[in-house]
């Protein structure tokens, strides 16, 4: 398509980019597009004129809108979109590097741009419903990528009894961005039942013990465990030691151990190894063994070494990332000679 018509090829691209733009900051004028796109007035003018005569946007006085069948050219576009802007080649590389399933990239860098991470809820979102079946349990983590999901999952899947649970307790955060919380609108919008874990994340060994024998905790811990989609955040050590009030005394040994990366209370160096546990009640890494579909969620240049370190460990079969952190990831393994790897010589 290049070679035969680049210009179509230049068409399309500016187009999804101007559809994208005013989904994220709708109602939305003209100056406004043509400042965050770079594009000409003329240019912007005239995509909008043809946009507008073929229903994906419409206009009105607060400035210009997507219509739903603009949201749905988005969502079909969001399929072509590694190859539209070339970083298919960079998903390949990642995906053999790391023995996964599938790796799905969303062009740009969420660290830099936050309208990213609304991408990469959404792509998340609509890829979502796809693992989904009559009958099966997803399992969400908390944070913000995880509740930019929640925000952009459309309604209805047509399944029956289907159950939504939070992959573990809550950490204090903002209650939008809990696990359970999130799990709640989740399973509310696509019409599944859902259950919730009303303890915190962060526990001493004796109580997370005691707890476990709770008939009420334990009934919800066995659901989270024979979970069958896993969907998850992915965490900066020093950022998650944080926000779980960890003490200096913790924080210091993180440091010593070379802590980078952080998922479902484990944290994790360099090489994927386990270097601290928080005492907690939900998902173990070794439950991950036998859940089928385990999505990490997670982007931004500044979070490369921890997705590395994550995905070191091995437990993840799809990985939903923008192009930012991808590039830092390939980054990463050039300073260590993984260029050339393709998967075979994995430790």
């Amino acid at each position: 398509m290049e070679r035969f018509a680049p210009d179509a090829m230049d068409c399309i691209t500016n187009r999804y980019k101007m559809l994208k733009q005013i989904m994220h900051q709708q109602p939305v004028g003209r100056r406004q597009l043509c400042k965050a796109l770079g594009f000409t007035e003329r240019m912007v003018r005239a995509e909008i004129e043809h946009l507008k005569s073929i229903g994906l946007i419409h206009t009105t006085p607060a400035g210009i809108c997507l219509s739903l069948a603009g949201l749905q050219i988005i969502n079909e576009v969001d399929l072509f979109v590694p190859s539209l802007f070339k970083i298919q080649s960079l998903a390949e590389h990642i995906k053999n590097r790391y023995n996964l399933q599938e790796v799905i990239l969303v062009p740009g860098d969420s660290h830099h741009d936050e309208m990213i991470k609304r991408d990469l809820g959404r792509v998340a979102a609509a890829y979502m419903k796809k693992c989904l079946f009559p009958g099966c349990t997803l399992a969400v983590t908390g944070g913000s990528t995880l509740a930019e999901v929640a925000d952009a999952i459309t309604d209805g899947t047509g399944f029956p009894n289907l159950m939504v649970v939070p992959a573990r307790g809550g950490l204090g955060e903002d209650v939008e961005q809990q696990a359970g919380t999130i799990a709640a609108r989740i399973a509310k919008t696509i019409g599944a039942q859902y259950r919730m874990l009303h303890i915190p994340d962060k526990l001493q060994q004796a109580t997370a013990e005691a707890l476990k024998q709770d008939p009420y905790i334990r009934e919800i811990a066995d659901l989270i465990k024979s979970s069958d989609v896993l969907f998850h955040g992915i965490g900066s050590a020093m950022e998650m030691a944080n926000r779980r009030g960890l003490t200096a005394e913790e924080i210091k040994l993180l440091q010593n151990r070379g802590a980078v990366g952080e998922a479902f209370r484990y944290y994790f160096d360099e090489q994927g190894n386990i270097v601290y546990e928080v005492p907690g009640i939900g998902l173990e890494l070794h439950d991950l063994a036998h859940i089928p579909t385990v999505v990490a969620v997670a982007g931004g240049s500044n979070k490369a070494a921890a997705i590395k370190a994550v995905l070191e460990a091995g437990h993840q079969t799809v990985l939903i990332t923008d192009e930012g952190a991808a590039q830092a990831i390939v980054g990463l393994q050039d300073s260590e000679r993984w260029y050339k790897d393709d998967g075979k010589n994995r430790n």
